[in-house]
């Protein structure tokens, strides 16, 4: 093996090692996937045990550390925040976002002080 076949692998290994390293040092924000059609993004938020749910309402799907993709409607908690979740609609305490397409799939933003930022609504396969 050649000196630049050799540099090649160790700088694709140490690629690798880096975004791994950073990847997990970044804070990511808790991403709640309900129904295919809601993605709330919880601003700030790092752990998915914050949220808080009656397990009659919602059927978690799939964990890891930064997503929760759950199935259902009813009323989630985040620390003093309530969310509700309805068939056309979501809402966060005063805040209400509602869609009456189908396969309207729509990207929310919610952060700890009761903002709501509606994100970019993107097509579904439902």
């Amino acid at each position: 093996m050649n000196r630049s076949k050799l540099f090649a692998i160790i700088f694709i290994v140490a690629a690798f090692a880096a975004t791994y390293w950073m990847m997990n040092r970044i804070p990511h924000p808790v991403t709640l996937h309900i129904n295919d059609r809601w993605h709330i993004m919880l601003i700030g938020e790092e752990q998915t045990s914050a949220v808080q749910f009656f397990s009659s309402q919602f059927e978690v799907i799939k964990e890891d550390r930064a997503n929760l993709w759950l199935t259902g409607k009813g009323t989630l908690k985040w620390h003093t925040h309530t969310i509700t979740v309805y068939k056309a609609s979501v809402s966060l305490d005063k805040h209400s976002i509602s869609t009456n397409m189908r396969e309207l799939g729509v990207n929310i933003l919610f952060y700890p002080d009761g903002r709501v930022t509606k994100g970019k609504p993107v097509l579904t396969n439902q």
